[in-house]
């Protein structure tokens, strides 16, 4: 055990020690929601200006048929147009049938954004529920499939060093549910630094990204070997 600790320990300088920031998955997931709302409002947003160009677009429509309809049926003929005069109604039209285009495609974005966005927040609450009931097996499967890693094979690693408890370790310089060394923990390698060390959903994607990236057999020289 000591001589894996002194593995983590070393793995990466000392100097780089932040201050540790607790980011819960609720938090997380209320984060997410304050996003939703913002693209949805967009969406209502982008909407509305896809009508007005829709309304436009019919409007200009509409007078370019009429007025070619008056001429066509005028019993006097009248002098010819000028070549600006001819062109400038159907130049409107071009103009306001690229606005609609444009405007679709806006609106399509957002349709997307916050379908994207409904999905991750869902998928957020649900995994704060599965943090407050220490859950981690479902977790560890959408860090698993997100790095491409083995979801067993970190589920083990997890029951040798902690037992599933996340507060493992708080009298040591190791804590966690895969007993991280504070200063690695707070190291630039880990996207999740500004999380707190004792954030269960934090520690998995952490740990499923380290073994993404090859860091397995370093950070956890004896477990990694013999669970994953």
């Amino acid at each position: 055990m000591d001589r894996r600790r002194r593995g983590i320990a070393l793995l990466l300088p000392l100097a780089v020690v932040v201050v540790v920031v607790a980011l819960p998955q609720a938090a997380a997931a209320t984060s997410v929601a304050s996003k939703l709302t913002a693209a949805k409002q967009e969406l209502r947003d982008a909407r509305q200006r896809l009508r007005t160009a829709e309304a436009a677009l019919a409007a200009a429509s509409a007078a370019a048929g009429q007025s070619a309809g008056e001429k066509e049926s005028a019993a006097t003929p009248a002098p010819s147009p000028s070549p600006s005069a001819i062109a400038e109604p159907d130049v409107d039209v071009r103009e306001l049938t690229a606005r609609v285009a444009r405007a679709r495609r806006v609106v399509r974005a957002w349709e997307k954004r916050v379908r994207r966005l409904a999905a991750r927040y869902l998928t957020e609450r649900q995994m704060a529920v599965w943090e407050r009931r220490g859950d981690w097996m479902p977790i560890i499967e959408i860090a698993a499939a997100k790095y491409r890693v083995k979801a067993d094979g970190i589920y083990r690693m997890m029951m040798r060093e902690s037992g599933g408890n996340r507060f493992a370790g708080s009298s040591s310089a190791f804590k966690g549910l895969f007993q991280y060394w504070t200063g690695t923990w707070a190291a630039t390698w880990n996207p999740w630094r500004r999380a707190s060390i004792y954030d269960g959903s934090a520690q998995i994607f952490a740990t499923c990204y380290a073994v993404s990236k090859g860091f397995g057999p370093r950070m956890w020289t004896t477990t990694f070997a013999s669970q994953y």
